[in-house]
C-alpha cells in the first residue's frame, strides 16, 4: 500500500476525530476554567472553518486514492456524505440563518455524526485498500524479472 494513502487516511480520521473533540470538550472546559473563554479559537466558528478546510480535500483526496484501488463506490458515497453533512452548519451559516435553523446543539450533534461517518469511511478505504490484491499486470513483471 502507498504510503501516501496510508497517510491521508489516517490524517483524514484525526483531523475529523478533532471536530469532535472541539465540540464536545469546549462547553466542558469553557464551565470549568472560565479564564479559557477569553481564547477565542475555543468557543469561535474559525476553529470549524480552519479544520474544514484541511479535512475536506483531505478527506475526497484520500477516498479518491481508495476508491482507485478498491472501486467500492459505497465507500466513497458514505465519505462524501459525511463530508457534506460536516460542512452543513457552516453553509447555514454562511448563507445567513446561522443558529436559527440549526441551534448550537442541532450543530454539535451534526458534527459529531457526520465525524463518525467520515472516520468510518476512511477505516473502511483504508482496510480495503490493504487487502485489495496486486494487478496481475505487477505480478507478471516481478515473475518475469525472476530469472527460473
Amino acid at each position: 500500500m502507498p504510503k501516501v494513502q496510508f497517510i491521508s487516511d489516517k490524517l483524514a480520521m484525526l483531523l475529523s476525530s478533532l471536530c469532535v473533540i472541539h465540540c464536545l470538550l469546549t462547553p466542558i472546559l469553557l464551565v470549568s476554567i472560565p479564564a479559557l473563554a477569553g481564547v477565542s479559537i475555543l468557543n469561535d466558528e474559525t476553529f470549524h472553518q480552519i479544520l474544514l478546510f484541511f479535512v475536506l480535500p483531505i478527506g475526497v483526496f484520500a477516498l479518491s486514492l481508495g476508491y482507485l484501488h478498491h472501486k467500492n463506490k459505497w465507500v466513497v458515497f458514505a465519505g462524501v456524505f459525511g463530508l457534506t453533512l460536516l460542512s452543513s452548519p457552516l453553509l447555514v451559516e454562511w448563507i445567513g440563518l446561522g443558529h436559527e435553523v440549526l441551534g448550537e446543539y442541532g450543530e454539535v450533534i451534526i458534527t459529531v455524526i457526520a465525524s463518525f461517518i467520515i472516520v468510518g469511511a476512511h477505516l473502511i478505504n483504508y482496510r480495503l485498500r490493504s487487502t485489495v490484491q496486486v494487478p496481475i499486470c505487477e505480478e507478471r513483471e516481478t515473475t518475469q524479472s525472476q530469472p527460473y
